[in-house]
């Protein structure tokens, strides 16, 4: 079930089959618990918990997943669990105290590929020669006289102008993709 269906069923008090869904993410979490000191139980307790603060975060009016839920759904369970040591007062492991990210990590990640994907679409969307040319000037290297000879312009100012337009074009269709994205 697509991550979008999931938060439906989450908000709409049907999220039964969506936690049925979430679960197959705990034998992740479960690793991750006793790989970090923690038993089998600590694991589950870990996992329930963050299914209800998931819940409880999913139904807020102003939630916006960035990432995927399940990435999401870990970040939730590797701070509950950071914190969980904490109160045990217990040793923080290495791979949990020092991330040099942060536990945000693999939902910043997530969020840089969404966005890498975006700016492609918005780059495949635009006519065959501004893309042609945009690939040239930043992807290839060509200087904009070197493009203007090879795409058959008068001169080089009418390659730059026309560089512009298409870097103008790709900025609207990446911002109209991205707030697309965000209301999904």
């Amino acid at each position: 079930m697509p991550d979008q269906h999931l938060l439906l069923r989450i908000r709409s008090g049907r999220s039964d089959k969506a936690l049925a869904t979430l679960y197959h993410h705990f034998p992740m979490v479960r690793k991750m618990i006793r790989t970090n000191g923690g038993n089998a139980a600590d694991a589950e307790d870990i996992f329930q918990e963050a299914l209800i603060l998931l819940v409880r975060n999913v139904r807020q009016r102003d939630f916006t997943l960035t990432a995927k839920l399940s990435t999401y759904l870990y970040g939730i369970c590797r701070l509950l669990w950071k914190e969980e040591l904490r109160r045990r007062n217990r040793p923080i492991p290495h791979e949990l105290a020092h991330d040099p990210a942060g536990p945000e990590a693999p939902a910043l990640h997530e969020e840089k590929e969404q966005q890498a994907r975006l700016a492609e679409k918005a780059l495949d969307e635009l006519g065959e020669r501004c893309r042609e040319l945009l690939l040239l000037f930043y992807h290839g290297g060509l200087k904009l006289k070197d493009i203007a000879t090879r795409m058959g312009y008068s001169a080089e100012n009418t390659a730059k102008n026309q560089k512009y337009k298409c870097l103008e074009a790709a900025k609207v269709r990446l911002k109209q993709l991205q707030q697309i994205h965000q209301t999904l």
